[in-house]
């Protein structure tokens, strides 16, 4: 992967992220790796992705002990990925998390931001 000179998704990135199923990295306490699908991912703005935190599970848990993150979308035929290092922020129980998740018919889950801070392809 090469790392790019900017932190602001392309329009041909934002499509890869509509078209595509992607995948959020965090490591635990101990440095122990946890990476799991997130069908919620979106396209927030140019500089920030957002998903549903619905299970609160390990990756909420990595996120509240300050995981930075790892987002990959991937197409495997023509070899075309992008990966996406980010800090989050988990919004629980505010009134941003309370109309983005109204909104997504999910009132129970978390809002998580994450702002990038690298963008590799």
């Amino acid at each position: 992967m090469k790392k790019l000179d900017s932190t602001t998704l392309t329009d041909e990135q934002k499509e890869f992220f509509k078209t595509h199923l992607a995948f959020l990295a965090t490591v635990d306490a101990n440095g122990m790796p946890q990476v799991g699908p997130k069908q919620s991912m979106h396209v927030l703005d140019d500089n920030h992705l957002q998903y549903l935190e619905k299970t609160k599970a390990h990756a909420y848990e990595n996120l509240k002990n300050g995981s930075k993150v790892a987002v990959v979308v991937a197409d495997k035929p023509s070899h075309t990925n992008v990966r996406i290092i980010g800090t989050a922020t988990i919004h629980e129980d505010d009134d941003y998390q309370k109309k983005i998740a109204e909104a997504a018919g999910a009132p129970q889950a978390f809002v998580v931001d994450i702002k990038i801070d690298e963008i590799d392809e």
